[in-house]
C-alpha cells in the first residue's frame, strides 16, 4: 500500500467536498453520523470561537462515502 495519510481538513476543504458532491449540509452530516450543530462547528472559520476540528475518522468516512478516498471505496 502507498503512504497515504489522512490529514486534518480545513473548513474550506470540507465545504468544497460537500458542494462538489452535490450534498446538503444535512445530508453530509447524516453521512458521518454527526449532528448539524457539530457539522456547523466543523465548517465555520478557523478563527471563530465556535470552530471545532472535524475528527479524522469523520473526515475519512466522508471521503469514502463520497467516493473521494484515494484508497477505499464504499461497498
Amino acid at each position: 500500500m502507498d503512504d497515504f495519510e489522512i490529514t486534518q481538513p480545513t473548513p474550506e476543504e470540507i465545504r468544497e467536498l460537500v458542494q462538489d458532491s452535490g450534498l446538503s449540509r444535512a445530508t453530509a452530516s447524516n453521512l458521518v453520523h454527526a449532528s448539524r450543530r457539530a457539522w456547523d462547528k466543523w465548517t465555520t472559520k478557523v478563527d471563530s470561537q465556535d470552530h471545532r476540528a472535524m475528527p479524522l475518522a469523520a473526515w475519512e468516512l466522508l471521503l469514502i462515502k463520497t467516493g473521494r478516498h484515494p484508497r477505499f471505496k464504499e461497498v
